[in-house]
């Protein structure tokens, strides 16, 4: 996971984050640019005195460094055992791992079931070779040249080695194997909304109950404000110009994930003047390309960032079927969806100059743009 530095969170913001005062709590913030995951960690929280503040926010810097040595697929570490090691014993033998990398694959793994297909993190060996084709077209679009794409044929012969039926976990010994030299896995589309959340796991298991863990485009809220009002989070304008203005900004009264999947950060222009970014759909091994971004609205951050890629993947209309049907299966765990487009013809959704917009009904009542309309 090569560290690349950001301005503050990639696809979220934390809005109206200054200082205040509360009868008995005092509002604090800190980021760090020096925790993995290619992002900036930001912490905000109320607490009773700066000294608790900073040792909350030494746990979410410890805490998100240990995770990122764990699901880095990029980086070796003296003594760790990580989704790098079992890449590179791909086909040679089984890799003892931390049993929440065992869990981390589990849940994976059944989300892979229930998004049919649309979020595999077994995709490795295809989305490898995206990544090296992006990593050289930025650089070619960084001399004012084109970046290329790889040949289907390539991609579906790497798409070969791609399926559950090569990852092999023994939960008893823990241990993963991945039973074939060019089968690998990609973690990207979960690893930093699962570390998020157990960052705020451990936090409230600390007794936290106010407080914000944002990792780039990952948002986990504890709680409300002391005073019982809700934190207010704005979900980015999806512009690969102005970066760092809310599109619209939600207040939603309870713990909450929120997680946005994008096109306008990790991306590069190709021979044909068209935008490739890193969300590649595994239906078609091509980068989708159908929205701005997709935003997911659940409790769990792990479950967010698997479904947002997920959903970024689909029509609009597939997607609403989707969560709708999702939400019957699973009543506990309800997700409300928010898509963007730069396609402002859409005739039925919500529009600004240079985006439309929809939300899942229940989503509205928090919505900032709407409830002011009314």
């Amino acid at each position: 996971m090569k560290k690349i530095l950001i301005t503050l969170t990639a696809l979220l913001m934390l809005v109206g984050c200054s200082s205040t005062k509360g009868d008995e709590y005092t509002k604090y913030d800190a980021r760090s640019s020096e925790v993995g995951f290619d992002t900036v960690i930001t912490y905000v929280a109320y607490a009773k005195s700066e000294a608790e503040f900073n040792s909350q926010f030494d746990v979410v810097k410890t805490s998100f460094l240990h995770y990122n040595e764990l699901f880095d697929k990029y980086h070796d570490y003296e003594g760790v055992n990580n989704i790098k090691t079992i890449n590179d014993q791909a086909g040679i033998a089984p890799v003892k791992v931390d049993p929440l990398i065992i869990e981390m694959i589990k849940r994976a793994k059944e989300y892979t079931d229930i998004s049919d297909g649309y979020f595999d993190i077994s995709y490795g060996a295809v989305l490898e070779i995206w990544h090296d084709y992006r990593e050289e077209g930025i650089d070619l679009n960084g001399e004012g040249k084109p970046g290329r794409i790889p040949e289907m044929s390539v991609l579906e012969e790497a798409a070969q080695f791609v399926g559950w039926q090569f990852v092999e976990v023994d939960e008893a010994n823990s241990t993963v194997y991945l039973n074939n030299t060019r089968a690998k896995l990609d973690v990207g589309a979960i690893a930093k909304g699962y570390a998020t959340e157990l960052v705020a796991l451990e936090l409230e298991a600390m007794g936290v109950e106010h407080a914000i863990v944002s990792g780039g485009g990952n948002v986990r809220s504890i709680g409300t404000k002391p005073d019982g009002t809700p934190w207010a989070i704005g979900v980015e304008k999806p512009s690969m110009i102005v970066k760092n203005e809310s599109l619209d900004i939600f207040s939603i009264p309870h713990s909450m994930s929120i997680v946005t999947s994008g096109d306008y950060q990790r991306y590069y222009t190709g021979p044909d003047d068209k935008v490739y970014s890193h969300l590649v759909n595994p239906h078609t091994l091509m980068p989708e390309a159908r929205f701005q971004s997709v935003t997911i609205f659940t409790p769990d951050s792990t479950m967010a960032d698997a479904l947002s890629t997920a959903l970024y993947m689909m029509t609009y209309e597939e997607g609403l079927a989707y969560v709708n049907d999702f939400n019957t299966k699973f009543p506990d765990r309800k997700i409300d969806v928010m898509w963007v487009t730069s396609q402002t013809n859409q005739p039925d959704w919500y529009k600004t100059d240079d985006y439309a917009y929809m939300f899942t009904d229940n989503l509205k009542q928090y919505s900032k743009m709407l409830t002011s309309k009314l």
